[in-house]
């Protein structure tokens, strides 16, 4: 995520499903010129099914469907659902 945070990245989100969590990142903080430094200044967070809050103008970000499983895929396989 620091990676993101140097690069200016403005938002981003972020969902755990093993925590069962959604958050979204905001406002890069890039202190001096030392990228292993960087940060975000604001996080949002919500348990997956809830609504997750972005910034203008980003709707409003519905996890629910984070909750679901998923589907097979070739690529799919390779990961615990």
């Amino acid at each position: 995520m620091r990676t993101y945070a140097a690069a200016g990245v403005p938002v981003y989100v972020l969902i755990n499903r093993n925590a069962k969590t959604a958050h979204c990142y905001t406002d890069p903080v890039l202190p001096g010129d030392d990228p292993t430094k960087a940060f975000y200044g604001s996080e949002a967070k919500v348990g997956l099914g809830g609504q997750l809050r972005l910034p203008d103008p980003y709707p409003t970000l519905d996890t629910a469907t984070f909750l679901q499983p998923v589907r097979s895929s070739p690529v799919a396989k390779n990961f615990p659902t």
